[in-house]
């Protein structure tokens, strides 16, 4: 493949993984306009975040068994196809059931399309960029919080919560069209089998390790599933302003990527732990602020700032101990991190909802400063169990640090 048919995949594989990201996160933005219109409680609204993430992590690793036997090419045109349909029919949800069914569905196809459009990169493009690659597709993610949440949030705001997916839908079928072309023809089927992938849930080691992604993903998600409430009716900000303040939000999302290659490199294990420290710190500042429009914000973007921080360093240290405890299950490795990462996600938002029940929006910052203690106390276990049991230790070393110029 030339280095220009490279470029096109990457390119139309990012787009894709911002259709994805765009939507998983947008609904965020319109759990107000879902609320008023489905006449549920914001609660239950919130279960529509949670939901989402549950299907994602435990629908991904069957959708990729039982489509073990198709080529990656068709299968992941399939995924793709099911997500934007799917979208488009989100205008036809009249109650919250059929919303639920149709975001628990579209999870499943989620997962299954970036696990693809990552292992596809990984193969088409030579050696010395698959890094380059994969940190670009999983930027999409990060820029569907920059442009794609804001803009789902005007749009649902403005005209209608529904429509929002449809444009998502839209603006999907570009990549879409692109795929047909710049997808390799001649793709092999997936490597391994479901029963590798279950090994690596097997083994006390490895779910530990996965404890620290859970964890991690929780105490930011149970706030930002709940953003658009905290702004409204804590901090008073305008509805015409939400668009805005979630952009910026977006925007520091991307430094805390470029942060987390920082924290990645050298004894990152270390590193994490007191990550977790200065998040509580920051969760306990807005628990004080959540109240005050400006003091508010600031401590929300500080949030925005740290939110994906830790995926590097925890992608390195999954990387690490599934291959030192499970190297027959190398294949499936890299499905540990998102799978965690959305069991994390449904974990917030759903004691997020349960707060949000119990006391109203401004108890959602002191949950997430007990998620990120507990974090930190999961990640010191972590790194005390290497050093207590070197016959155990990390695999060899190897660079799976993400680029920190790709974001």
């Amino acid at each position: 493949m030339s280095r220009k048919r490279e470029n096109l995949l990457i390119l139309t594989l990012t787009l894709v993984s911002f259709v994805l990201g765009t939507t998983e996160y947008v609904i965020v933005g319109v759990l107000k306009e879902i609320e008023t219109y489905m006449k549920v409680s914001l609660a239950a609204a919130g279960a529509l975040v949670s939901g989402f993430a549950i299907a994602y992590a435990i629908g991904t690793p069957f959708a990729v068994a039982f489509l073990a036997k198709i080529s990656r090419r068709n299968s992941i045109l399939i995924g793709f196809a099911i997500v934007l349909a799917l979208n488009l029919l989100t205008v036809f949800s009249t109650t919250f059931f059929s919303l639920m069914v149709i975001r628990i569905v579209s999870a499943v196809a989620c997962g299954l399309t970036i696990s693809l459009s990552i292992s596809i990169a990984s193969d088409a493009v030579n050696k010395e960029r698959r890094g380059e690659a994969i940190a670009w597709i999983l930027g999409g993610f990060s820029i569907a919080n920059v442009l794609g949440v804001p803009l789902g949030t005007f749009i649902g705001q403005h005209l209608n919560w529904s429509m929002t997916f449809v444009v998502t839908a839209c603006i999907g079928a570009v990549p879409f069209a692109f795929m047909f072309r710049v997808l390799p023809r001649q793709t092999t089927t997936i490597a391994g089998t479901f029963r590798d992938q279950m090994a690596l849930f097997m083994k006390p080691r490895i779910l530990m390790a996965c404890l620290i992604p859970v964890l991690g993903n929780s105490c930011i998600f149970v706030i930002f599933t709940y953003i658009t409430p905290l702004l409204g009716q804590s901090m008073g900000v305008s509805t015409r302003w939400i668009s805005a303040v979630l952009l910026i939000y977006g925007a520091c999302s991307i430094l805390s990527n470029w942060i987390g290659a920082k924290i990645a490199k050298g004894d990152f294990l270390s590193k994490l732990k007191w990550l977790f420290v200065i998040q509580a710190a920051i969760f306990l500042g807005l628990s004080f602020t959540v109240s005050h429009l400006w003091l508010g914000l600031a401590f929300l973007f500080l949030v925005g700032c740290l939110s994906s921080s830790m995926s590097a360093a925890s992608q390195l240290y999954l990387f690490d101990v599934s291959g030192a405890i499970a190297p027959n299950s190398k294949p499936f490795a890299s499905t540990l991190l998102p799978v965690s990462a959305n069991v994390g996600i449904a974990l917030g938002s759903g004691i997020g909802g349960f707060a949000v029940g119990l006391g109203g929006v401004e108890w959602v910052p002191p949950v997430a400063v007990v998620l990120a203690l507990l974090a930190f106390g999961v990640t010191a276990i972590c790194q005390r169990s290497i050093q207590l049991n070197p016959d155990m230790g990390t695999a060899p070393k190897v660079d799976y640090t993400i680029p920190s110029s790709t974001h």
